[in-house]
């Protein structure tokens, strides 16, 4: 099947959040009505005449959407892979800078877009949560535009429609998923010593922890390994990862992944920035690599295809094989870089 337009247009420069933001503002724009309409239903403000723009500098915060009018001011945040505890802090920060704008704008708002029902405990302003499933559902009354069509066709490719109907045969596949997770179990838990080794203990989905992972894989689509706080320092979330991805930057097939992760908020944030810049060879020299940049922090990611080791005789050799290597590039970056404070064995 041919890849919708947006599709085709998206490359692993750009983020699925952050494009999937310009692409959705660049439909509004192009009609009032439109847009209006958008902002009256789906984010349920009352008004017309209203703009859009995209990655607007607020202190020291990035705000995803601003709709406003002569009135009104609304910050939509975005995201896919809902986190709360990603997400708190800067929805906090809007709803300071939201509270500090009502002298200009006496109707303030802040909504917050994610695939899933998150729930966030903002209190002191007008603030409700929709889900790009609403998005959708609002776009398919305007399906004959087809630049609205082209949308909601990338909403599906990357699983965030919303589910439009459950059948027997869905219902069927579950009967598998036992013999699935035994098998990804082992896969995982067969490095599982490589990883303590060069990284430590995982601190989550360690080894023969199916339930932990099987949490991650309903709240970030991966089925995963990890060690937290991998830079020592604080001030923001530091981790390494190793998973099973179902949700990608690049597609909506799995992946083999292994990640770098480092709010921005993190104390060695621009040293870790600046020195992946220095070194960047080690990672962009192999296959699947990508450097995703969110307003939150940054990932350093190198992935492979599932669909790579259909072919293998041993396939589950294989993708132990792989994680092994793929590990092991990562941990000669930490040895490469000394400056930084690493929390990992010696």
């Amino acid at each position: 099947m041919e890849k919708s337009l947006f599709s085709q247009l998206f490359h692993n420069a750009y983020g699925l959040e952050d494009f999937t933001t310009e692409i959705l503002a660049g439909v509004l724009r192009s009609n009032q009505a439109l847009l209006d309409g958008f902002v009256n239903k789906v984010l349920g403000i009352k008004g017309r005449h209203f703009s859009v723009k995209t990655q607007r500098t607020y202190r020291d915060l990035n705000v995803d959407m601003v709709f406003s009018n002569n009135k009104t001011l609304c910050f939509l945040e975005n995201t896919v892979q809902a986190v709360v505890t990603e997400q708190l802090a800067d929805l906090e920060k809007c709803e300071e800078i939201l509270l500090a704008q009502q002298a200009e704008y006496p109707n303030i708002y802040l909504r917050y877009c994610s695939k899933y029902y998150d729930t966030q405990p903002i209190k002191r302003i007008d603030f409700a949560q929709c889900r790009w499933a609403d998005i959708g559902t609002f776009f398919k009354s305007y399906s004959d535009n087809p630049l609205v069509s082209a949308f909601l066709d990338f909403l599906e490719e990357n699983n965030m429609k919303g589910i439009t109907a459950l059948t027997t045969d869905d219902l069927i596949a579950i009967s598998t998923l036992n013999e699935t997770l035994r098998k990804m179990d082992e896969c995982m838990d067969s490095v599982a010593a490589k990883f303590t080794m060069l990284f430590g203990y995982p601190s989550r989905g360690a080894p023969q922890n199916t339930l932990e992972r099987l949490k991650m894989l309903v709240e970030l689509n991966s089925y995963r390994m990890m060690k937290q706080d991998i830079l020592l320092g604080g001030g923001g979330w530091s981790e390494i990862t190793l998973c099973f991805d179902y949700e990608k930057l690049t597609g909506t097939s799995t992946h083999l992944a292994v990640w770098y992760w480092c709010d921005n908020s993190h104390n060695q944030y621009q040293l870790l920035k600046d020195l992946f810049r220095q070194n960047k060879h080690l990672f962009s020299t192999q296959g699947g690599f990508l450097f995703e940049e969110r307003p939150m922090g940054m990932r350093i990611i190198l992935q492979k295809p599932l669909s790579a080791f259909d072919d293998n005789s041993n396939q589950l050799q294989a993708i132990h094989n792989w994680f092994v290597k793929t590990l092991e590039i990562f941990r000669k970056f930490a040895d490469e870089t000394p400056k930084l404070n690493w929390n990992i064995p010696i």
